[in-house]
């Protein structure tokens, strides 16, 4: 029943930020490890989710998603999840403009054998401005990107050329819990 276009984003967002957060519970609650999620088949899950909510916003894009089997603990999924929410939902708002075709891919990595994670969201979409600053924005979504990437101790390139994409690096929790002992 809402009729103004800027609250009904802004409450979309809300309900995808919610639904990627319920996913990984419910992920959790089927398995049979209740400490660990396969990010991978959530990943899948979560993408889809929110190409059918940009639908009508972004109907000539496609989805491509790419991932390993990748089992994180909750304290890494959650705010991994976030950031995919936010990343893609950012794309199918703003990459597409006007009927515009194009892809998005998702892609999660285990990098070596130490629980090292790359995390790539992209798309080939018209880009961002250059002169945005996504490491001081007033973005909500994007300022909640940052927070996300710092709490899981990540770092995190961003590339401008042909589309929109951002790479990020990780370590499990567990492997990071451990060299802070240390």
């Amino acid at each position: 029943s809402i009729d103004d276009p800027l609250t009904l984003s802004q409450f979309q967002d809300s309900q995808n930020r919610i639904r990627s957060m319920a996913l990984i519970h419910e992920r959790l609650y089927r398995s049979d490890d209740l400490a660990c999620i396969d990010f991978g088949t959530y990943l899948c899950d979560l993408a889809e989710s929110l190409i059918q909510t940009y639908r009508r916003q972004a109907q000539s894009v496609s989805l491509k998603v790419e991932v390993d089997t990748v089992m994180l603990d909750i304290d890494t999924a959650i705010p991994c999840g976030l950031i995919v929410n936010e990343l893609v939902s950012n794309a199918l708002k703003h990459g597409f403009p006007n009927g515009r075709r194009g892809q998005v891919g998702v892609e999660i990595r285990q990098v070596g054998a130490n629980e090292q994670y790359r995390l790539v969201i992209w798309d080939d979409g018209v880009g961002m401005l250059a002169g945005v600053d996504v490491w001081n924005t007033s973005s909500l979504g994007l300022q909640l990107v940052n927070s996300l990437i710092r709490q899981i101790g990540g770092t995190v390139e961003l590339c401008r050329e042909g589309g929109t994409k951002f790479d990020i690096r990780f370590s499990g929790l567990n492997r990071r819990v451990q060299e802070r002992a240390v």
